[in-house]
């Protein structure tokens, strides 16, 4: 994965090796899927007028703070500093939109929510075997950055995916399945590690407790990509007129 450079667009994100190989990224795989009757309302609801935000702003705040949160809560565990031009932008447009105090509060509540599933999860610089790294599946064809790789007290290697967002949706469960698919060993647990600073609250949602198995939410994602067909003139033309991000 090393050999991969990862580019964004409006349209997606690819990682390509710059000659034949061109992969989506799984959060583009996902989106294939057709949106939510809910999402919809939602979008309806918030366009703007009457007093509401439009539902991009909210958007764009919380995609932000997103990636503001996962860099203070898991740079902790990295060997290096995983600050980069994600987190460069995400600060620059929470001060432009007048959005850094709010942001500051909703990273206190997350950095106590975190110190609190640390100690009930067993997550320290021990027991962590990895944070933000690239994966990829060629054979289906996709690549990923997963949140959190670790062993727990029971001795069981936890892959875990950190969350901002007020529920445990069936796309955070496949996204974990695809990562967990990407990598070259067995993973005895997959898990969202849900924090959510508009209601101040949190959970450890694993898959032990789900109604879908991962097996059933693996194949729900390979049909998805099934569906994408061989992406790489797009690709192409996508990387084209994106911006590298790596």
């Amino acid at each position: 994965m090393n050999d991969l450079e990862r580019y964004t667009t409006e349209d997606m994100r690819v990682y390509t090796d710059g000659d034949t190989l061109y992969l989506p990224s799984v959060t583009s795989v996902l989106d294939q899927a057709p949106e939510p009757p809910g999402i919809k309302y939602w979008k309806k609801k918030n366009d703007g007028t009457g007093g509401n935000p439009h539902w991009e702003d909210i958007l764009q705040y919380k995609a932000n703070r997103g990636t503001m949160i996962h860099y203070r809560l898991l740079n902790e565990f990295s060997d290096v500093d995983i600050h980069g031009k994600n987190e460069e932008n995400s600060t620059e447009e929470l001060k432009l939109e007048g959005n850094w105090k709010r942001y500051q509060e909703d990273l206190a509540f997350a950095q106590d929510a975190w110190k609190e599933i640390k100690e009930v999860r067993g997550i320290n610089k021990e027991s962590v075997l990895d944070v933000e790294c690239f994966v990829t599946n060629n054979a289906v064809g996709y690549a990923g950055q997963f949140d959190l790789l670790y062993i727990d007290e029971d001795s069981n290697i936890v892959l875990g995916d950190l969350k901002t967002g007020k529920g445990v949706y069936p796309k955070y469960k496949k996204q974990l399945t695809a990562y967990e698919n990407a990598l070259n060993l067995d993973v005895d647990r997959v898990e969202i590690i849900r924090i959510y600073p508009d209601g101040e609250e949190w959970e450890v949602s694993h898959d032990g407790k789900w109604p879908e198995t991962r097996d059933e939410l693996w194949a729900e994602f390979r049909e998805l990509r099934s569906k994408m067909g061989d992406v790489q003139d797009r690709m192409e033309g996508i990387i084209d007129d994106g911006i590298n991000d790596t």
